[in-house]
């Protein structure tokens, strides 16, 4: 750990290392965070292989409160930087600049969760259990500060060892009251990100679709599909009139009510969508 922590800091990590084990140690830890760096909004969440994530402890600013327990809980935590990260076997510290795609700030994605819920900037930590569940401690700024600085920064990035180390000696007893709520819910997304729209769109629509989705605007989308930006908003237009919609708010709601029927076999989900309004 290369930070020197003050009376204070010390006395809020002592605290936090003696709540190992307890159902305190969540609050311990982040009051411990609070003292070595400003922040109004935090959680920590888990990221189980068999379930649906698990809010381990709650600190979140009022503002954050309607998109995280309506669309991000949904699934919308699925499309995220950080989720991807924690999937690709990351951890650490992590600014949000240092994980999105390039343009991040520019993006559907961000504007239907950042900014919708007034955060202006994230350091998040990616740990782990001692029994290999991938926990994730997301700490955000709203409006009311100025976004981290390079040293707050490396501040909080200097405790990432200690962080890891900690969380990989906690029991997590709370984890235990929360059972699976959709068994492999990590595949079933997947499968409808890789099967939406299929009934209608183009192969090349399609990926235009998940790159959306998955926080990209519009020119970093051009730039990963290596077209140029004009080819990209004939796809977009193209894949709005196909899908019925006029925005992309309404391509991540349909996208949300996709997830929440079965595709049969290798079909659209969009037509199950249908089918299931129809009936």
């Amino acid at each position: 750990m290369s930070a020197h922590l003050n009376s204070t800091q010390t006395g809020q990590l002592t605290r936090a290392i003696a709540a190992l084990g307890t159902e305190d140690f969540s609050a311990r830890l982040l009051a411990f965070l609070h003292a070595c760096s400003q922040f109004d909004s935090a959680v920590m969440l888990a990221y189980p292989d068999d379930s649906t994530l698990l809010v381990v402890h709650d600190e979140l600013d009022t503002g954050d409160r309607a998109g995280f327990d309506g669309p991000y809980r949904n699934g919308l935590y699925m499309l995220s930087p950080l989720y991807a990260q924690s999937r690709s076997g990351k951890r650490g510290c992590f600014h949000i600049s240092d994980i999105a795609p390039e343009g991040f700030t520019d993006s559907e994605y961000y504007q239907i969760y950042y900014s919708a819920n007034d955060s202006i900037d994230q350091v998040a930590y990616l740990l782990e259990s001692a029994a290999g569940t991938p926990i994730a401690l997301s700490l955000e700024r709203t409006s009311a500060f100025r976004p981290f600085s390079s040293k707050e920064r490396a501040a909080l990035c200097g405790l990432s060892d200690l962080l890891i180390a900690l969380v990989r000696q906690h029991s997590w007893p709370g984890m235990k009251l929360h059972p699976p709520a959709h068994p492999d819910l990590h595949s079933h997304v997947q499968k409808v990100l890789s099967l939406f729209g299929s009934s209608v769109l183009t192969p090349r629509e399609r990926e235009v679709v998940r790159l959306i989705l998955r926080g990209y605007p519009s020119k970093s989308v051009a730039r990963e599909l290596d077209i140029s930006t004009q080819t990209e908003q004939v796809h977009r237009k193209n894949i709005y009139q196909k899908l019925r919609i006029s925005s992309h708010s309404e391509l991540f709601t349909l996208f949300f009510d996709a997830i929440t029927v079965t595709p049969l076999a290798d079909a659209d989900p969009l037509l199950a969508l249908v089918a299931r309004c129809n009936g």
